[in-house]
């Protein structure tokens, strides 16, 4: 079995034991992914099962180090692949308001080997939290470079209701480059004196240079948080984003 199959399953495996340290905040979590996809060559659908886990650890000063992983399990007209990935980043508060810093992320999709770095940036307001990134990655087997931007807003209607959209765009340079565009929406409630949570997530996404690709994917699934509420776990930077995040040709 897959070797990345087995690190994420032990990223997941050390967020569940996490509760034992007081400080790290973060949670476990599993959904049901549905995907339409449409090109002009045809079309298909399908349906994924998901385990993600997340814990963010504060280290000396304002650092923190943030793990985070998913395995996709499908076995439809889409895929037929366990797909697992992970990230991990270091990043710094700047006061109580901004926080910054990089990242690592690797991925095994369709028999692929893809990594990726990149940078990435938090603002802290009242309610709301502001995220962009820039992510650069290579796939190996396909020997091409990839490229993304992507930024999300999320608005806290109270600190265990958390409301969020956002927005990327993605480049894959090989033997033929190709541009594509995404958008998400979604949401998350962290039912009270519990630390279960049921959450939602629109995903639509396009490309006129892929075969005039048209997706659209729903999720829905429930997440155990550990540490506080969910905007303790958004502060503490135990939401930053996942390598399946990264360059839009996944539906997290």
């Amino acid at each position: 079995m897959n070797t990345k199959l087995f690190a994420t399953a032990a990223l997941i495996a050390a967020a569940v034991s996490a509760p034992a340290f007081a400080q790290n905040v973060g949670s476990v979590g599993a959904a049901v992914n549905y995907t339409d996809l449409n090109t002009r060559l045809g079309g298909a659908d399908g349906t994924s099962a998901v385990l993600d886990g997340s814990v963010a650890i504060p280290l000396q000063g304002a650092w923190t180090v943030t793990a985070n992983g998913d395995v996709s399990i499908s076995d439809n007209d889409l895929s037929d692949e366990t797909v697992a990935s992970g990230a991990v980043h270091l990043t710094t508060k700047i006061g109580d308001t901004v926080r910054v810093g990089g990242f690592t992320a690797l991925s095994r999709p369709s028999n692929d080997t893809l990594w990726a770095v990149g940078a990435e940036a938090q603002k802290y307001l009242d309610k709301v939290t502001l995220t962009g990134l820039v992510a650069y990655g290579q796939s190996n087997d396909l020997d091409a470079d990839l490229y993304s931007v992507r930024g999300e807003a999320r608005y806290f209607v109270s600190d265990n209701f958390r409301l969020n959209a956002g927005a990327g765009w993605s480049r894959i340079d090989t033997n033929v480059n190709a541009d594509l565009w995404d958008v998400n929406a979604g949401g998350e409630y962290k039912f009270a004196n519990s630390g279960w949570s049921t959450f939602a997530k629109y995903t639509h996404a396009e490309s006129k240079d892929l075969a005039k690709l048209n997706s659209d994917a729903v999720r829905v699934g429930v997440r155990y948080t550990f540490g506080g509420s969910l905007k303790d776990r958004d502060r503490a930077g135990a939401d930053l984003a996942t390598a399946s995040d990264l360059f839009g040709f996944g539906v997290r």
